[in-house]
C-alpha cells in the first residue's frame, strides 16, 4: 500500500469528478475572488503582491463554488510558490470573453499570473501530458491535475503559458451561463 509522502495527497482525499457536478450555483466569478481574497492575502503574507481586477459586467457561471474556491486557491499556492524575489506579484483577473471563432457561445476567464520563475517549453509540456495522467498517480503537478479535472467536470479548459524568468500565466476558461 502506498502511503503519502510529504506533500502528496491521498487519492480518498480528493474529490471525486461527479462531486463537482452537485451543488452547482449560477454566480459571478469575481465573487469567488471576492470571497477568496482574505485567505489569499494570508497566504501570501508579506512575500508577494496580489493585484486583482474584474470586469463587473461578465457573465454568470454555473459552477460549484466550493470546487472554483479550490481551484482558485490551488492556482494563487503554485504561482507563489514560483515566486524567488522580494517583489514578487500575483496577478488575479476575470474578465467576460467571446471566441472569434465562435462568438455565440461566451465564457469566463479566470487568470492568476505570476512573475516568478517561470518554465521552459519543454517542462510545460510534461505538465500537459501529467494533466492527463490517471487520478490515482502522486506527485509533482498533483494540485494542478485537481484543477484540471475540476475545470473539465465544468465544461472549461486550462491553458498553461510560461517563460524561464518571466513567471506563469494560468487561464481557466469557463462557459458563461445561459442567458435567462
Amino acid at each position: 500500500m502506498h502511503h503519502p509522502r510529504n506533500g502528496e495527497q491521498n487519492p480518498s482525499m480528493i474529490p471525486e469528478t461527479p462531486g463537482y457536478t452537485r451543488a452547482r450555483r449560477l454566480l459571478s466569478l469575481s465573487s469567488v475572488v471576492r470571497d477568496a481574497l482574505p485567505v489569499m492575502r494570508a497566504a501570501v503574507a508579506n512575500t508577494a503582491a496580489l493585484r486583482v481586477a474584474m470586469d463587473a459586467h461578465a457573465p454568470l457561471v454555473e459552477v460549484n463554488p466550493v470546487a472554483m474556491h479550490r481551484v482558485l486557491m490551488k492556482l494563487v499556492q503554485n504561482a507563489f510558490q514560483a515566486i524567488r524575489q522580494p517583489d514578487g506579484v500575483i496577478e488575479i483577473g476575470v474578465a467576460g470573453m467571446t471566441s472569434s471563432d465562435c462568438p455565440v457561445h461566451p465564457f469566463v476567464r479566470l487568470t492568476v499570473a505570476d512573475n516568478g520563475i517561470g518554465m521552459d517549453s519543454a517542462t510545460v509540456d510534461n505538465l500537459r501530458q501529467r494533466l492527463l495522467e490517471p487520478a490515482d498517480s502522486y506527485g509533482a503537478g498533483l494540485g494542478l491535475r485537481i484543477v484540471h479535472r475540476a475545470i473539465r467536470a465544468h465544461g472549461g479548459r486550462l491553458q498553461i503559458d510560461s517563460h524561464p524568468g518571466h513567471g506563469t500565466t494560468v487561464h481557466i476558461d469557463l462557459p458563461a451561463a445561459p442567458q435567462r
